[in-house]
């Protein structure tokens, strides 16, 4: 069997870009490449064959003219490179993975890539469904054909509205493309069964998962030691994402604006720095900037008591499975993938979404209740050992390759 990944990434996302599927693959002896369009660096089994300059500056002119036309992912040539390879003429398996996350892929080529090879798509969130934004929050008329957008800044902005077109145009597509889905999670596959673009489709649930040797409980006072910070404190980790309408970041701020100025409770912000001066003027704060490396990431989860997501829009939510792995219990808002995947209650506390007194509360329940918090982390790992371990994430897609070729 021979299998070719396609993504923006590699080894930005590689959690659920498709490259760790990619690498896990290969150590288990199975052909498998990946063409990125925007590699890391050069690694084993990673394609990328820009062609000439001249199709460079094409495909640059193509996405500038693109955005103009307040389109995404429709002219882009580079997925005609990826067709002209040799492997892929070659590959039995042809899985797409993130196409939209940077513009390289005209969604143009999936009839005739589904009629060549055996072909899937991983939905990593809801952007195929709707007429130009990845999440449509509470907004349902990607149900009915989208058009009158209410939200035309929403990632992927938008400067007119041209969604009621790109809607139809992605239902054209996908009627005549004999495509398989995959999707991570039970939210993921409830929203693609409402989509009139997509529910016709075959699909599977694939959760996502994580290399339990790298993300595992560790010492939590060698981790705080290693990043100076005090042992006897309670650490409170969570994203900081400046000016995402869909991570929750406000909500965290007000909740913990209304806990006791208490000297024992220290904040850990990751991916973004100065994004909250009051808050790490009340309390003492680590904050880690981006973090790629997937060690310094386990170490720091490690290091917390408790991880916040209360995002109001997320189709899988993997930095809160990697947050249970390393024994660190998870508090997220309702309406998205992130209950059902943490198994709230068992795995982590699901409050109301936009509640941040519900959030605070919570916060001060497994501050204050040892015996909950404690089953929160055990009942955590177990999940985690059962559904989201790497092992099982490759197994699983293998299994469905066999299906599809047999």
């Amino acid at each position: 069997m021979k299998i070719l990944y396609v993504s923006s990434h590699d080894l930005v996302g590689q959690q659920f870009n498709g490259y760790l599927l990619m690498t896990g693959i290969r150590e288990r002896g199975i052909d498998a490449r990946m063409f990125v369009h925007n590699p890391q660096e050069d690694r084993p089994g990673v394609l990328y064959h820009p062609t000439s300059k001249g199709r460079v500056l094409l495909n640059r002119g193509l996405s500038g003219l693109e955005k103009l036309l307040s389109l995404w992912a429709i002219l882009p040539i580079h997925s005609l490179d990826i067709r002209n390879n040799d492997f892929y003429k070659a590959a039995d398996i042809l899985h797409l993975q993130l196409i939209h996350a940077s513009q390289f892929f005209s969604l143009l080529s999936l009839p005739k890539m589904g009629a060549e090879k055996k072909l899937l798509l991983t939905l990593h969130d809801p952007w195929m469904l709707t007429g130009h934004c990845v999440h449509p929050m509470a907004c349902e008329r990607w149900k009915i054909g989208c058009g009158k957008c209410p939200d035309l800044a929403r990632p992927f902005p938008i400067h007119m509205d041209t969604t009621a077109f790109t809607w139809r145009l992605k239902k054209q597509i996908m009627e005549r493309a004999n495509i398989h889905l995959v999707v991570a999670s039970e939210w993921m596959d409830q929203m693609v069964a409402s989509s009139p673009i997509l529910s016709h489709l075959p699909r599977s649930i694939i959760p996502l998962g994580l290399d339990t040797e790298v993300f595992r409980p560790r010492s939590k006072d060698e981790c705080r030691d290693e990043l100076g910070i005090p042992r006897d404190a309670f650490v409170i980790a969570f994203r900081g994402v400046p000016f995402s309408p869909f991570k929750g970041v406000e909500y965290i701020e007000s909740a913990l604006a209304g806990l006791p100025a208490d000297k024992s409770i220290y904040l850990m912000l990751f991916d973004s720095k100065g994004l909250m001066p009051d808050l790490i003027e009340r309390y003492p704060a680590l904050e880690l900037g981006w973090l790629s490396d997937s060690e310094k990431i386990a170490k720091a989860l490690s290091a917390a008591d408790l991880f916040l997501m209360p995002s109001l829009a997320e189709a899988f939510g993997m930095m809160a499975v990697e947050s249970m792995a390393c024994g660190t219990p998870v508090i997220v808002f309702e309406g998205t993938a992130l209950p059902s995947v943490v198994r709230a209650p068992r795995g982590g506390i699901a409050v109301a979404s936009k509640d941040a007194d519900a959030l605070r509360s919570a916060i001060e329940v497994l501050m204050n209740d040892p015996a909950r918090y404690n089953d929160l982390v055990r009942d955590g790992l177990e999940i985690v050992r059962q559904e989201y371990t790497i092992e099982k994430y490759i197994s699983r897609h293998l299994d469905l390759y066999s299906e599809m070729t047999t």
